[in-house]
């Protein structure tokens, strides 16, 4: 049975359960097994009660209300006319990856959900890239500013992280150890709805702030994380901590 969602129908219906004019004398077993079976009885209605209305919901999760903040990250982007192209590219990707929800169990790919809303009308456009370690110009500068935020909040929100790479540079708008590049057909970045609730993304662009949040109907109960980063002569290792206890690694290395 799904905890969150059931706990108040499982009270709900246990606390009337036994009538109150049953006698509970232990000398008395007709009434003891009335009442162990009415109690018996009342439990396995309700757990079928509660796993109908868990279905449900899962059934309708685009009509949910997504009122509970699990966590958000926030980097910051330059407004300069020069930058246009690449602020260009990052809205097309906080709006692809805006509102979409991940089902419990369910894997996301970051790459797949902004190609599939590509607008032949409305595409890409050229801006500097890392590549190779090197800065370049080439289709797409800047989605990787968004997929490096939405890998933080997605650390933040209890995500289970399945495929994430640095860059071969540092970047300029996270520390070492906390980006994540991605590159059409090659490098991808994934995670997995490992929560008894579906999330929801909610990605937005204002003023030189791009804010990604993880939204979900209810409180999971992620626990308390705390994400460190170690530098080794040049190595970078991540570790998530939840409720004190590492869950996650990511090592990086940078060309330069």
């Amino acid at each position: 049975m799904n905890n969150i969602i059931g706990a108040l129908i499982v009270s709900l219906a246990i606390s009337g359960s036994v009538p109150a004019d049953v006698s509970t004398d232990t000398e008395d077993n007709t009434a003891v097994a009335e009442v162990t079976e009415t109690m018996e009885q009342t439990e396995a209605e309700t757990a079928e009660e509660a796993q109908l209305t868990q279905e449900e919901i899962l059934s309708n999760a685009e009509n949910l209300n997504y009122d509970h903040d699990i966590a958000s990250y926030t980097t910051n982007y330059s407004t300069s006319s020069s930058n246009y192209n690449r602020n260009f590219n990052m809205q097309l990707a906080c709006d692809a990856i805006n509102g979409e929800i991940i089902m419990p169990g369910e894997e996301f790919s970051y790459n797949e959900t902004i190609l599939a809303k590509r607008d032949p009308n409305n595409d890409y456009k050229s801006a500097g890239v890392i590549s190779g370690g090197k800065l370049v110009n080439s289709i797409g500068g800047g989605i990787c500013q968004v997929s490096s935020t939405l890998y933080n909040a997605a650390l933040y929100s209890g995500m289970t992280i399945t495929q994430r790479r640095n860059h071969s540079l540092k970047v300029s708008y996270l520390p070492a150890g906390r980006d994540a590049t991605c590159s059409w057909g090659t490098i991808d970045f994934c995670f997995r709805n490992d929560l008894e609730l579906p999330v929801k993304i909610e990605a937005t662009m204002d003023n030189g702030t791009m804010k990604i949040r993880f939204l979900s109907p209810g409180d999971p109960g992620i626990g308390d994380i705390d994400i460190q980063v170690v530098n080794n002569n040049g190595t970078y290792t991540l570790y998530r901590y939840v409720d004190g206890v590492v869950d996650y690694t990511a090592t990086s290395r940078y060309s330069g």
